[in-house]
């Protein structure tokens, strides 16, 4: 493995990011349409990511169904997401009498700012992770909120994969917080889902963000039964056998 690879899809169950452009960090996911992987699985990439100078893995959100083998091999949770779904039969009235417009390359500065303001720090995207979300369905929708002439209120990334659609991300300035901008940007998106053929939307978020979670479930999302799971290892606290 070419230590400055970004991302490489491995020729079994799993494949591998950095972590916002960090070398010491890499994000190991189970491969899309793949068997779950099993624990020897997770364990042989530990120990080549070990040898490459790795010093921490964190994982993807993992579905409950995924994580057993990452727990035999010494990870242990992060944070877990509630996991939602809309079923795209009836879609909410718009929020605020504001309308969205196409995000240019342009306005990633303020929105990656903005992005800070909204999330804690290991939520936080980078440049490189605003690229992910935006190409990591074959089809998504960049869009931005503004409010007045030139402040930027939030944005958010949709993108849609054969009849699933995603709300991959959405932030609203803090100081906007109440006025229903989020709820607008909510609305488009699942417009856009619509017209684009999915037949349903998901979306997470973190068990404590009691007000996305509010404006999810008004905008006529629906808690799946089963959470998400994300799990971290530092090399440091991990079992010896991970060595070279």
């Amino acid at each position: 493995m070419a230590v400055d690879d970004r991302r490489r899809h491995l020729p079994g169950d799993l494949r591998v990011s950095t972590w916002r452009g960090d070398q010491r960090i890499r994000v190991l996911s189970p491969a899309p349409d793949r068997p779950t992987p099993t624990a020897a699985a997770v364990v042989a990439e530990l120990r080549s990511l070990r040898t490459h100078g790795v010093e921490r893995v964190v994982t993807s959100a993992l579905h409950q169904h995924e994580v057993a083998p990452f727990l035999e091999s010494g990870f242990v949770e992060q944070e877990r997401l509630h996991l939602l779904r809309h079923d795209l039969a009836e879609l909410p009235g718009p929020g605020a009498a504001l309308t969205t417009r196409r995000g240019w390359r342009r306005d990633r500065k303020a929105v990656l700012e903005l992005d800070a303001r909204a999330f804690d720090d290991f939520w936080t995207l980078d440049a490189r992770g605003l690229d992910d979300a935006i190409r990591a369905t074959p089809s998504s929708r960049f869009r931005v909120l503004r409010f007045g002439a030139h402040q930027l209120a939030g944005y958010s990334v949709t993108g849609v994969s054969g009849r699933r659609g995603y709300l991959q991300r959405l932030a609203v300035d803090p100081v906007h917080h109440g006025r229903g901008f989020g709820r607008t940007l909510v609305v488009d998106a699942l417009r856009w889902l619509q017209r684009s053929g999915a037949d349903h939307a998901l979306v997470n978020t973190q068990l404590h963000n009691e007000r996305a979670l509010d404006l999810y479930r008004r905008s006529g999302f629906v808690p799946e039964p089963d959470w998400l799971t994300v799990l971290t290892l530092r090399f440091g606290d991990a079992p010896t056998g991970f060595g070279p």
